[in-house]
C-alpha cells in the first residue's frame, strides 16, 4: 500500500490517525460507559424509592396519630387526608384503614414506579412497595 505524503514529506493526517494508538484507551470506555450509567441509573432508583417510602410512612403515621386522638372521625376521612398528602400517588396507590381492638392499622400499596418515576431499569417496574403503621387508639 502506497503512503500517501505531501509535498514537504510528511504524512497526511488520514494516515497518521488511523496509524495513532492514543485512542486505544477509548474502546475501554465505550465498552465500561454503559455499565456505569446502568449502575448509576439503578442507585438513583433505589434511592428515590427509599425516599418516596420515607415519605409515605411520615404521612402513614401522622393519620393514624389524627385519627386515633379524635381529629378524624372516621377511617374514611383519614384516607382523605392521606390522599391530599400524596396527591401524584393518589391514582395508583391502595389505602386500607382498619380498627379493631383499639388499633388502628393502616396500610398503602403502591407500584415502584409511581414513586420514582424513572423506570430506568426495566426490572423494577413490577414491584410494589408496602407501607404499614400501626396506632392505638386513644378514644
Amino acid at each position: 500500500m502506497k503512503r500517501e505524503r505531501r509535498s514537504d514529506g510528511k504524512r497526511t493526517s488520514m494516515a497518521r490517525f488511523f496509524r495513532s494508538e492514543r485512542g486505544a484507551v477509548t474502546v475501554d470506555a465505550v465498552i465500561w460507559i454503559p455499565v456505569f450509567v446502568f449502575i448509576l441509573l439503578f442507585i438513583s432508583e433505589v434511592s428515590l424509592a427509599f425516599a418516596g417510602e420515607t415519605a409515605i410512612t411520615q404521612v402513614v403515621e401522622d393519620a393514624n396519630r389524627l385519627y386515633a386522638s379524635g381529629y378524624f372521625q372516621t377511617a374514611a376521612d383519614t384516607e382523605t387526608f392521606i390522599r391530599s398528602q400524596l396527591p401524584k400517588l393518589s391514582s395508583s396507590m391502595t389505602v386500607s384503614i382498619t380498627e379493631s381492638n383499639k388499633i388502628i392499622k393502616t396500610v398503602i400499596t403502591v407500584p415502584l414506579l409511581s414513586i420514582t418515576g424513572l423506570n430506568a431499569v426495566q426490572q423494577l417496574s413490577g414491584i410494589t412497595v408496602t407501607v404499614s403503621g400501626e396506632q392505638l387508639s386513644e378514644g
